[in-house]
């Protein structure tokens, strides 16, 4: 892979990784909204919360009226958790949104260090580029440096190294969030052929 390809690489995981968080961060939210909003309705009937109850509904049905333009969506489609049973699907939905998100921060993180290393590998070519520069024009007469010597060379045809550290879904936090999704879409398929 050459820094020209790293550098698609790393704009492609940074965009998906951060749609992957958006998206998993805002069915997450309103979801645990949902849920206490659900809690409050449960406090409404209660002879010494009621009041409580009340205000967290009002306060949640305000932040529903002024986002529903935008996320109605996520709205009408979040997973409904249920604390009874475990294994519902709202809770296994949501449990796949943490994996989403988990998954989605590591492309994330996994872009911002290849940006990190194309830029350091940049600096050594171009280094190396303008030590090579200075030995020829050293070479021929003495002169000065300039910046045409040193451009000669396209720097983004120039190979990187592979990484250290290895891809994202070797390291820990990556196998938790692929295994959080594999799991989840194992369940899914359990519940809607029955065997759960």
């Amino acid at each position: 892979m050459n820094i020209q390809q790293a550098l698609t690489r790393s704009r492609i995981q940074r965009g998906v990784g951060g749609a992957l968080l958006l998206g998993g961060a805002t069915f997450y939210f309103v979801s645990l909204l949902m849920a206490v909003y659900r809690t409050a309705q449960a406090m409404s009937n209660s002879a010494l919360s009621w009041q409580l109850g009340a205000v967290i509904q009002n306060f949640i049905a305000a932040l529903y009226q002024a986002t529903s333009p935008y996320i109605g969506f996520v709205w009408h489609n979040v997973p409904t958790i249920n604390q009874s049973d475990p294994f519902t699907y709202g809770n296994l939905l949501f449990l796949g949104v943490v994996g989403v998100m988990i998954v989605g921060k590591q492309l994330v993180l996994t872009g911002r260090r290849l940006k990190l290393r194309i830029q350091r590998q940049i600096d050594r070519v171009e280094d190396f580029q303008w030590r090579n520069s200075m030995m020829q024009s050293r070479v021929v007469a003495d002169t000065t440096i300039s910046a045409g010597t040193i451009g000669q060379v396209n720097v983004f045809q120039q190979p990187m190294p592979p990484s250290p550290e290895g891809e994202w879904w070797t390291r820990p936090w990556g196998i938790i969030g692929l295994s959080i999704i594999s799991g989840y879409i194992v369940a899914v398929m359990a519940k809607l052929t029955g065997m759960l």
